[in-house]
């Protein structure tokens, strides 16, 4: 569970928590190859699945990306 932004709980899905892993390698990965910027649907394609989902399973942890 995690504290979400108006102090309520939220319990976090398994399978998102299984794909947490997979986001990190991907971002350390982009990373080492000096990559500034990483869209969701860039993400989604490297990971096979979509940019809906990455989206939705960033939210769990904050705000992410641009307006």
């Amino acid at each position: 569970m995690i504290n979400g932004g108006n102090g309520q709980r939220r319990q976090v899905p398994d399978a998102c928590v299984a794909r947490l892993s997979l986001y990190l390698r991907e971002l350390t990965r982009l990373s080492s190859t000096r990559v500034g910027f990483v869209s969701s649907r860039r993400l989604a394609e490297q990971l096979g699945v979509t940019d809906a989902q990455v989206r939705r399973d960033l939210s769990y942890f904050g705000q992410f990306g641009t307006s």
